[in-house]
């Protein structure tokens, strides 16, 4: 048994302890991936081949609170190929009815919509989604009268990101240092039956001790994104669109795509001196449901469209990354309560400008299959 699980079991057992005030859930939820995987890119032969596997987002959760408000949720995702990881550990105080402060791993306030994407790139990720990741960080929650929405602050480390090469010798470009942590706002806005979540961040940079005289010394990341979520009878429209500069400079849910990849600046050699070339990031999702019942099986098909984009003016580097499918996630409770069949029907596309190193090869990711999910 991994040491995660020798931790989550021994909380179980503090909390099975605890009075009669307390109160506590424990839980997860399993996925399991069988799909059909195209991958076709230029110059190079296609390959296709079945997958089978657990998702790397299988969880094993445990809530618990106290009768003074107090409360911590912990989750771990479950893995078949480097064991189990923290995917959120936090505990936090309820004030009052409208103060809340976090303390912990879990996501930020930026950016906090996801589209209904399942087996591969989960939840959009790097083709569309501009998530923040989970973070520690320290939180603060507004929460407004009659359930009308909140505003939420918190401050996490900004020293995340790739360090950067110096252009000319090739070595880091010299120590990083921040003294200001990475800053996320967001709110939850309700009114006339419509969601809206607008959201910003800001992240800084520098780098001391660097070797070529003159050099660019400092990295700026900020984003800013919105929301929104709105049902018409059995249909739901959820979207999302987000856009900034050098997300790859700090932590950001964003691998996978040729985008997402190559999301932060370029360093490259100026009058004998390394500078930073900044990246424009922008990226998008629109997710539009169709409920549907027959019986005790019930459903939505979500048609999803989205992308990420990822440019340097100053080089003439461009990337795109691109996804269009459908999931149908459909409870099937006269089965088995707590099981979910999700059929999805993904294709995921990486274009890149002929300019770069790699002469501008494009590539194209096909998948269809089901999801099975145990839900207890």
């Amino acid at each position: 048994m991994s040491k995660y699980l020798r931790i989550a079991s021994y909380a179980v057992l503090v909390i099975a302890a605890q009075s009669a005030n307390a109160k506590s859930t424990i839980g997860g939820i399993i996925f399991t991936n069988s799909y059909i995987d195209k991958n076709e890119v230029s110059g190079k032969d296609d390959r296709t081949q079945f997958v089978s596997e657990l998702a790397n987002n299988s969880r094993f959760r445990v809530r618990w609170s106290n009768e003074d408000n107090v409360g911590m949720y912990v989750e771990l995702g479950l893995r078949d190929d480097n064991g189990t990881r923290v995917r959120h550990a936090y505990g936090q105080w309820e004030i009052n009815e409208h103060w809340q402060i976090l303390a912990g791993k879990t996501s930020t306030p930026f950016s906090p919509l996801n589209p209904s994407v399942a087996m591969v790139r989960n939840s959009g990720q790097s083709v569309g989604n501009t998530n923040p990741s989970r973070q520690s960080q320290i939180r603060l929650t507004r929460k407004f009268a009659n359930r009308k929405g909140a505003i939420a602050i918190s401050f996490s480390d900004p020293n995340g990101g790739p360090k950067l090469e110096d252009a000319i010798t090739g070595d880091a470009l010299g120590d990083r240092e921040s003294d200001v942590p990475r800053i996320d706002i967001g709110a939850a806005f309700t009114n006339f039956n419509w969601q809206i979540f607008p959201s910003v961040f800001y992240s800084d940079q520098s780098y001391t001790n660097i070797m070529g005289s003159g050099s660019d010394d400092s990295v700026t990341s900020w984003g800013a994104s919105l929301g929104v979520k709105r049902g018409f009878g059995s249909v739901i429209l959820s979207a999302e669109y987000g856009a900034g500069e050098n997300w790859g400079n700090t932590r950001m849910s964003t691998s996978g795509s040729s985008a997402g990849d190559n999301a932060g600046v370029f360093t490259f050699a100026r009058n004998g001196a390394t500078a930073i070339a900044d990246n424009d990031n922008r990226g998008g999702w629109v997710d539009l449901g169709f409920r549907f019942k027959h019986g005790e099986t019930k459903g939505v098909i979500h048609v999803i469209a989205g992308e990420l984009s990822s440019e340097v003016d100053d080089l003439g580097i461009e990337y795109n990354s691109s996804m269009i499918g459908v999931s149908v996630p459909i409870d099937l409770p006269w089965i088995a309560r707590g099981f979910r069949i999700r059929p999805e029907v993904f294709i995921f596309d990486d274009d890149r400008t002929p300019s770069q190193l790699d002469g501008g090869q494009d590539s194209k990711q096909t998948i269809a299959g089901v999801q099975l999910q145990y839900t207890f």
